[in-house]
């Protein structure tokens, strides 16, 4: 009897110790802590469970941005950060960070992979959508020289030098 609860007992403490029960909240600060410490996978698969899980809280698209931040910034794979960043509109349009996903998709587009036709229709999508949000002047300056090198930027040219 007493072999049968201590196996109940390890069982419910293995529970307890993996992220099943645990809230967005902490896990998105295991998440701080794992990118923080340059685990970017280990910072991706608690992103995906506080999404997948805990689609409706508030992290959620933060974490959603996040994941395609990861994708981008740390691990260089533009085309699933592209794909990532596209979740966000399509899973939380509403949400403050999908006017920066639309953002960073034609960003990625035009300044990392050269492909300016998809930039420019990721550009002119958010000027139609957020005229009036502060990255809508950045939006145009990038349209205005789309495919131009550095040194033909006018306002660019100091950096070459």
């Amino acid at each position: 009897m007493k072999i049968n609860n201590i196996l109940v007992l390890l069982c419910v403490i293995m529970i307890a110790g993996c992220d099943l029960f645990k809230s967005a909240d902490d896990l998105y600060t295991e998440v701080e802590i794992k990118r923080n410490s340059g685990d970017a996978k280990a910072a991706l698969s608690l992103l995906e469970k506080i999404v997948g899980k805990h689609a409706d809280h508030e992290k959620a698209p933060n974490a959603q941005y996040m994941i395609a931040e990861i994708y981008y910034r740390d691990m260089g794979d533009f085309s699933k950060a592209i794909g990532e960043y596209g979740l966000i509109r399509t899973n939380f349009p509403n949400a403050k960070q999908a006017p920066f996903s639309l953002f960073m998709q034609g960003f990625i587009y035009a300044n990392t992979l050269s492909n300016f036709d998809q930039a420019r229709a990721h550009y002119t999508e958010f000027l139609e959508k957020y005229a009036d949000h502060e990255l809508a002047t950045s939006v145009t300056f990038e349209l205005k020289y789309l495919g131009k090198d550095v040194q033909e930027i006018p306002e660019l040219k100091h950096l070459t030098k």
